[in-house]
């Protein structure tokens, strides 16, 4: 169990490096943007679009990691009222509940990909499965997240610690 926990976090260490490196580019992407429309006078036509697309891998691969670290906003007033082993089995059906969610997440992102590989995007002319491929992606990282909630609740000697 702890094998597949680190191995989860290794990839959550890439995850945020990533993470990083796209909110820089897109920071200075939006900066020159502006800069260059309103100083210079002459738009970037590509860079609120690349921008955009940033921002939605930026926002699909967090949530991943706010999963892992149980960042997201949630709802705990069950969890909150249980102790012990009760706790435990509400923190485990939730993850086990949003995996499913997850998956069919997941398959839904693969089959829009088929739908969109042919159309490419206005500014970049990229190919619109770039895009849409966060929400695959995205979905993969939340459920390996949501299973490593999971495998600490079952390491875990402490009652209901996440």
């Amino acid at each position: 169990m702890q094998q597949v926990i680190k191995a989860i976090d290794a990839i959550n260490r890439v995850v945020g490096i990533l993470l990083a490196a796209m909110l820089g580019v897109m920071s200075i992407l939006i900066i020159l943007q502006v800069i260059s429309r309103f100083v210079i006078n002459f738009p970037l036509t590509w860079s609120e679009e690349l921008s955009r697309y940033l921002m939605i891998y930026i926002v699909f691969l967090g949530a991943g990691l706010a999963m892992r670290h149980n960042n997201l906003i949630s709802i705990e007033l069950l969890p909150e009222l249980l102790s012990g082993n009760k706790r435990r089995a509400v923190i485990i059906l939730v993850m086990i509940i949003s995996i499913i969610f997850f998956a069919i997440l997941f398959k839904q992102g693969i089959d829009i990909l088929s739908m969109v590989k042919m159309q490419s995007s206005p500014g970049l002319q990229l190919s619109m499965s770039i895009p849409y491929a966060s929400i695959p992606i995205g979905s993969f990282v939340l459920a390996i997240n949501s299973l490593a909630v999971i495998l600490d609740q079952l390491s875990n000697k402490q009652e209901g610690e996440i």
